[in-house]
């Protein structure tokens, strides 16, 4: 075990000296010495040990995928509670929760629900991320069923002939905050209202034809599926010229009755890709609308610079909706402020420096909010 710690040093060594190139490839080796001790540090509780099972940790959570994300937390809490590595050790655990946390929502939004609890359950109890967890899965468990319950009631009405019912109630998947439901199985939908709608009609103006004489009958059907592409164009082009005057309002709620008018664009129909892109559009414009504010006012709280502020500030961008346009930017704010807060502490314990560092395990976090379109 000496051996294999004396070896990771050296490899730290050559980092500092050798070129960039070289760098790499200590640190490919570091990595691979931290992992092969990996194992027998598990079985030992000599300071060596622990040692290179925390750097093992931190290895292979740097790999952030569910697996290594889980390893690394499991290698984590084996560094006991008075250890000087306890403060850091806890921080790796917290951020590793997170991230399995984000990655569970990503399976949630991606419609693998059953993967998404798999995840989330990978959180520790101990965690204020499974605090936050617990709470997710009620929730999506809660969006599932509603989810299946009005696709099924929104395909009874269409089986009835009830068409504005159909479409109006599929129409409420877009409400879930679920991106699989609300894009994905919500156009599946209802392109297959469309579809039963404009079938049902065709079949109508048949049995009309088919009363004629049989030469018409036969000169008929080539008509018939000519005007049904027709049909279908106009449909498509007024959907999304109603779209557009919705969207033109500038309002959240505009911007959702957009996206609703212009969902009810088919697949296969010309302005299909058009209605798409401006779905996006519209969706990033509706979700900076929504979370501008947030940022703005972590922002301002963030100016004043003393610990108290820059706390309440992360919070307040802790807000902003997981998957949103702003996103990656409100975590960019978060990370600065806590730097920020990490300066202020050393500043104030000088004599704690190096030894306790503030994590984000030392201030309660705010839960993630998903994005609703």
């Amino acid at each position: 075990m000496k051996h294999i710690f004396s070896l990771r040093l050296i490899s730290f060594g050559l980092l500092l000296v050798l070129p960039f190139g070289v760098g790499w490839w200590a640190v490919d080796m570091l990595r691979f010495q931290q992992l092969a001790g990996c194992q027998a540090s598990t079985d030992a509780e000599t300071d060596d040990a622990i040692a290179t099972g925390f750097y093992c940790a931190q290895a292979s959570a740097s790999q952030q995928t569910i697996d290594s994300l889980s390893e690394a937390i499991r290698l984590a809490r084996l560094v006991p509670a008075d250890h000087p590595l306890a403060t850091q050790s806890n921080g790796l655990i917290e951020k590793a929760s997170q991230k399995l946390l984000e990655l569970a929502e990503t399976s949630f939004q991606d419609g693998n629900l059953e993967e998404a609890i798999r995840v989330a359950r990978l959180i520790p109890v101990t965690t204020e991320a499974y605090k936050t967890a617990d709470g997710r899965i009620e929730s999506w468990q809660s969006a599932w069923d509603d989810a299946q319950t009005i696709y099924s009631d929104a395909q009874a009405s269409a089986e009835r002939d009830q068409w504005d019912q159909a479409f109006e109630k599929a129409r409420e998947l877009r409400q879930l905050g679920n991106r699989y439901w609300n894009s994905d199985r919500y156009q599946e939908l209802v392109q297959k209202i469309q579809e039963a709608k404009e079938g049902k009609a065709a079949q109508a103006k048949a049995d009309r034809d088919r009363q004629q004489a049989s030469e018409a009958k036969y000169t008929a059907q080539p008509d018939l599926i000519s005007n049904w592409q027709q049909d279908q164009a106009r449909e498509a082009a007024k959907n999304l010229d109603r779209a557009r005057k919705l969207a033109s309002a500038g309002t959240a709620e505009g911007l959702r009755a957009a996206m609703d008018a212009a969902g009810l664009v088919l697949y296969g129909t010309p302005r299909y890709e058009e209605a798409q892109r401006s779905v996006d559009r519209w969706n990033r414009q509706l979700q900076e609308m929504e979370d501008r504010p947030y940022l703005a006012r972590a922002v301002q709280l963030a100016s004043k610079g003393d610990m108290s502020s820059l706390q309440a500030a992360i919070t307040e961008a802790s807000n902003v909706s997981f998957g949103s346009a702003l996103y990656q930017e409100a975590q960019d704010k978060i990370g600065q402020w806590t730097d920020a807060i990490q300066k202020l502490h050393s500043q104030a314990y000088p004599e704690q420096t190096g030894r306790n560092r503030i994590s984000p395990a030392n201030y309660a976090m705010p839960a993630v909010k998903t994005t609703t379109p």
